[in-house]
């Protein structure tokens, strides 16, 4: 056996040893007693990454604390078990219930007069409900948070709750909202010298201002979305700010550059193996109609005759 093997088998025999002995202790403890050791056994099963078999024991603990007296003797305990849970359905990819989770976690903290920990829950259940489209809550829930007298706000953390209210905006179809939450995010990202973030914020921006029907806004923020691509020489992104571009230039009118902006945009776009076909298939829409105006009709008709299968099978 190679050294590195040999390692793994005893650090793996180890945790079993210790797991062992705190299923022991279980059997051997009652009340706030018992609910600790299974604080300690669920950090080992989390660790793991059996997050069904930890959501069973962090709930068993809960119930425990509840019924040994509560938030009146137990409430950092009750902290502590209740993020346990809503980790382990985040990582389960139960949203809805590690949203709910984290809005109990916040009223925890106002509890315990925890500003820090009552925004950071908020901020956890505002992204999670965002993951299961209640646009509403997760709206909300980044307001408060962006409302909140925070002493230890960055510029960073300041970007990152805007570029959030942003994007809740933007399903919620408040496209004049977005842009004014996406533009001060993009000025935190900027003072954070994040250039990453602002390229986020530039790919929103450009989105946001082609639903407004705005072409020159659009395609000023699909540029820096574009050299962003060229300068990090990430072809999937590049693909995505060409048709950013493209729209860009539909809209302004600039039929041509629009063509090519949006043919180099499927040409990269399908070369990815997972494709975005709703994108493609707008993309495709979108140059059909720099086609039309550009009197290449039959161009125009036969791309579109081509995408339709497509277009009907993803909208089915």
């Amino acid at each position: 056996m190679s050294p590195r093997k040999d390692a793994v088998s005893t650090e793996s025999n180890s945790q079993k040893a210790q797991e062992q002995e705190l299923w022991d202790r279980i059997s051997t403890t009652e009340g706030a007693a018992r609910a600790e050791v299974l604080e300690e056994l669920s950090l080992l099963l989390y660790k793991r990454d059996s997050y069904t078999e930890c959501l069973q024991v962090v709930e068993t603990s809960i119930d425990i604390y509840c019924k040994s007296g509560g938030t009146d003797f137990y409430l950092r305990e009750l902290i502590h078990v209740y993020e346990g849970k809503a980790f382990c359905l985040r990582n389960l990819k139960r949203f809805r219930e590690s949203a709910e989770t984290f809005e109990e976690i916040a009223k925890l903290h106002q509890l315990n007069n925890d500003d820090d920990g009552y925004i950071r829950a908020r901020r956890a259940a505002a992204c999670d409900w965002y993951e299961v489209e209640e646009w509403e809550k997760s709206l909300e829930g980044h307001t408060v948070v962006k409302l909140a007298l925070n002493p230890d706000a960055t510029p960073y953390s300041m970007g990152l709750d805007l570029l959030n209210i942003g994007m809740a905006h933007a399903r919620l179809e408040n496209h004049e909202a977005a842009i004014v939450s996406y533009l001060n995010a993009r000025t935190h990202f900027k003072e954070a010298k994040n250039p990453e973030y602002v390229n986020w914020c530039d790919n929103y921006l450009a989105v946001a201002f082609t639903n407004i029907n705005n072409g020159p806004e659009a395609k000023y923020y699909a540029q820096h979305y574009f050299n962003y691509s060229k300068v990090a020489e990430d072809l999937t992104m590049e693909g995505y700010a060409r048709y950013r571009l493209g729209v860009g230039y539909l809209l302004c009118g600039e039929l041509e550059e629009a063509e090519t902006e949006l043919t180099r945009a499927l040409q990269l776009l399908t070369l990815e193996e997972d494709k975005d076909w709703p994108v493609i298939v707008d993309a495709n829409k979108e140059l059909a109609k720099a086609l039309f105006g550009l009197s290449r009709t039959q161009e125009a008709n036969t791309r579109l005759e081509r995408i339709k299968t497509i277009e009907e099978t993803i909208a089915a």
